[in-house]
């Protein structure tokens, strides 16, 4: 069953990501965007994307890279940087494509006749800052340059940074870093992790971090999702974004990386939408506009205060300039130079109301079938203890999305037991010039 604004039917929810390529072709470029369940039930087209695209904003990806030439992302990735391969940060080194998936779920724009087909990010104007930080496989060099990454996303001026990877090990350079990104008004958004359990993981067990896990079209927290100091959820589950084996090529999977990547974007839609608050206040914005099911007590170990949805009719009021969540201290020096001047804000103490409908995850119905293949991702720590990406697995899409079945009932809790995704098929994205049906798209870039 889908989950409702009120979420009354429903009861109490690194790097993320593998893509590969090579066997059954869709039928229509646009299944892509039929699949992609998350704008269907944010109802993006009618009540998000007329009062905020994130015009404006600036989005770190912190990853694999980001595939800059793809057909979806073409004009929305800038120059960024990479740690681990030098370059501007526009190769994705990940043998699945994760840090392009992430970005498309940001910000893609669809391709063909007015975008209507391929992968439509949840803030379409947004621009992706790239920063590459390894390939993500396991027991791969090249993982650790969070800390510097961060702290050249900040002095890049980008507003929201997306961390799509996590580890069990603490890093006090790392949370140094959260804490100079926090200083100088930046939202740090990270993932719960993958391992389906309550252990921590890094960055985002950091103060002030907005720690997101992953749920299911149907509202249930996703089984692999892990649980504790969650703030939000966010769709995770047969999420399809864009893959790096082509230039067209897409893909499906699980994981809170890629529900990071919604959040990602919420607040990136918020931040364009209300730029005089905080990163403090937008983070309070996300928590007040999330949606928590009834039967539940914010903050939940897996649901944390509720499942995320872009808001923009509820009267927020912005609440303290440093918001809701602790902060990290900066380190007893001072840390908080810049080689760049900071991106600042100043907080009006306005209601910040907006004006569009909220989430409205309302689609009723189990988990639909979508095609085309992802893999999840994780960066977890492997063997050597250096933080690595942990990949997942993917399956082919043959056929358009199945019709969405019968409420399922009564909400099955974190210890329902899901089998994980297993295998990896291979398959061919079509070539750009199949064309099919119309979809809402928002208003012309």
């Amino acid at each position: 069953m889908g989950f409702k604004r009120a979420l009354h039917a429903v009861g109490g929810t690194v790097l993320a990501g593998a893509l590969a390529v090579g066997a059954a072709p869709v039928a229509h470029a646009d299944e892509a965007r039929s699949a992609q369940w998350a704008l269907r039930v944010y109802n993006a087209a009618k009540t998000v994307w007329p009062h905020s695209t994130g015009k404006g904003v600036t989005v770190a990806v912190i990853d694999s890279g980001v595939r800059a030439s793809h057909v979806d992302l073409t004009g929305q990735v800038l120059q960024g940087t990479d740690f681990a391969f030098g370059g501007n940060g526009q190769t994705d080194h990940s043998p699945e494509g994760h840090g392009t998936c992430v970005a498309s779920i940001i910000a893609a724009h669809g391709h063909g006749t007015n975008g209507v087909n391929g992968i439509k990010g949840l803030a379409p104007d947004v621009k992706i800052l790239p920063i590459g930080v390894g390939t993500g496989e396991a027991g791969a060099t090249g993982t650790d340059h969070v800390a510097e990454a961060i702290r050249y996303a900040v002095d890049q001026h980008a507003q929201v940074i997306n961390i799509s990877l996590g580890s069990p090990i603490e890093s006090p350079a790392d949370e140094q870093a959260v804490a100079y990104a926090e200083a100088h008004n930046v939202v740090v958004v990270t993932p719960s992790g993958n391992s389906g359990t309550d252990g921590k993981e890094y960055p985002s067990s950091y103060p002030g971090v907005i720690k997101v896990g992953a749920v299911e079209e149907s509202g249930h927290l996703w089984s692999q999702s892990n649980t504790g100091g969650v703030t939000v959820a966010a769709p995770g589950v047969g999420i399809v974004c864009d893959n790096d084996g082509s230039d067209t090529q897409m893909g499906k999977g699980d994981g809170t990386s890629f529900a990071t990547a919604y959040v990602s974007a919420i607040a990136a839609l918020y931040r364009s939408a209300h730029p005089q608050l905080t990163q403090g206040q937008i983070v309070n914005y996300v928590i007040k506009t999330a949606l928590l099911p009834t039967s539940l007590t914010a903050p939940d170990a897996g649901f944390g205060y509720g499942i995320a949805s872009p808001d923009f009719t509820t009267a927020v009021a912005p609440g303290p300039v440093a918001g809701p969540l602790p902060q990290a201290t900066p380190a007893a020096n001072g840390d908080t130079s810049s080689s760049a001047a900071p991106v600042t804000t100043t907080a009006d103490g306005s209601s910040g109301g907006g004006s569009s409908t909220g989430l409205l995850l309302g689609i009723v119905g189990g988990v639909v079938v979508l095609g085309l293949i992802i893999v999840v991702v994780a960066r977890s720590r492997r063997g050597s203890g250096s933080n690595t990406l942990a990949s997942g697995s993917e399956q082919p899409y043959q056929t358009a999305p199945q019709p969405s079945q019968p409420p399922s009932g009564q909400y099955p809790g974190q210890n329902q037991q899901q089998p994980p995704y297993q295998g990896l098929p291979n398959y061919t994205y079509p070539p750009p010039q199949q064309q099919g049906g119309s979809h809402e798209q928002p208003p012309p870039r």
